[in-house]
């Protein structure tokens, strides 16, 4: 049975132009059906930077999504989303989202409170605790922004639902699962529980390079792209950007449970062809090698794993003194004791390399270095 992802070329945040390829793309693949019910819309917000930074989901591509599900008569469209470190209403409205959402007839959602959700098909977890109006919902989207990830390599529409557990608790998720391939299950069983609907990929401009999810550069793809499954837009814009998505743990360990796919050979693309979507500058961030560590004895994977795995190093002639990164780290590794009251790791060896310090600062004063 084929799994079905629409495409659509778009160059600008043009709304008309953006609003007309969402259609079109609902039109090429239907989301379910939302007359007289409620839509909650999960964008992307790492934290509130001006939309032509590529950090979030362009407020342009929120609106028209907002605007869409209205007229296709849903009862009540809201849009929620959970930022790492920030207040959810402020940040939105910082980013221009929260007036999309308003003038295009949807509800911003701020999402403080929580509700636990049972996942009993859950490999590593078998609960979760999800914002609120996640339980008032009908159908969940995914509104993600393509972007590449220096720990998981690549993020889309699965790891953008990690923005429904709330605040500081995502995390606190990096150090109850510290190695790349638990956070992987972990991300997996998520949207497991999250049950998403539809999806849709800001693609229009991504984000690149070593410095993503947030520090990383703006790129121009120039497409939009849905899919009533998560996985197989996940699948289909990873590998147009130059992913092998077998090489991104938590795509690779999606595929394996054939919840949503069984293989690629599943995937068909409507509206805009692959080769009018495809990218050959987009600088991904590359995975090891998923043999090389069950080759290597223990004792040599662990001591290489210390030595050459990636640490955060502070820059204290950039540094703003903001304390974001202190606050964010799971380990409780960071303080504000460096020269000048800055930002530095007090302890590397005891680093969890989960990156969510890199991630949250938003002045580029934290590098990614081995040794």
């Amino acid at each position: 049975m084929t799994k079905n992802v629409a495409l659509q070329k778009c160059n600008e945040y043009s709304f008309d132009q953006v609003y007309k390829c969402i259609v079109k793309m609902m039109e090429l693949v239907p989301p379910p059906d939302v007359r007289d019910k409620v839509v909650l819309i999960k964008p992307n917000i790492l934290y509130p930077k001006r939309p032509e930074l590529a950090v979030g989901t362009h407020p342009v591509v929120v609106g028209a999504t907002v605007k869409a599900f209205v007229e296709r008569g849903a009862a009540l469209v809201m849009v929620g989303e959970s930022p790492a470190i920030a207040n959810s209403t402020t940040a939105a409205k910082l980013t221009g989202m929260y007036d999309q959402v308003i003038y295009n007839g949807g509800m911003w959602a701020d999402f403080h409170k929580t509700i636990n959700i049972p996942c009993p098909d859950g490999v590593s977890s078998k609960q979760f605790d999800f914002a609120a109006q996640f339980k008032e919902a009908d159908l969940v989207v995914s509104l993600s922004k393509l972007k590449s990830h220096q720990l998981m390599s690549y993020t889309g529409a699965m790891k953008n639902l990690f923005g429904l557990v709330v605040g500081l608790n995502k995390a606190q998720k990096h150090y109850q699962f510290p190695e790349k391939e638990d956070f992987g299950n972990y991300l997996v069983d998520l949207n497991v529980a999250a049950k998403a609907g539809y999806a849709i990929m800001d693609a229009i401009v991504g984000m690149d390079g070593p410095g993503g999810p947030g520090a990383g550069d703006p790129i121009k793809l120039g497409f939009l792209a849905a899919s009533d499954n998560i996985l197989a837009l996940d699948w289909k814009c990873a590998s147009l950007v130059g992913y092998d998505p077998f090489r991104v743990v938590y795509l690779r360990q999606a595929m394996e449970r054939g919840i949503w796919l069984n293989s690629p050979g599943e995937i068909e693309t409507r509206g805009a062809t692959d080769n009018e979507c495809h990218s050959t500058s987009f600088r991904i961030v590359k995975e090891p090698s998923p043999t090389l560590g069950k080759m290597l004895p223990k004792w040599v994977d662990f001591l290489a794993k210390k030595v050459f795995v990636k640490t955060p190093h502070f820059s204290s002639r950039k540094c703003r003194s903001c304390a974001r990164c202190e606050q964010i780290c799971p380990a409780n590794l960071i303080n504000m004791e460096g020269r000048n009251g800055t930002a530095q790791l007090v302890d590397k060896s005891k680093c969890l390399h989960c990156f969510c310090c890199h991630e949250i600062c938003s002045f580029k004063a934290i590098k990614l270095r081995r040794f």
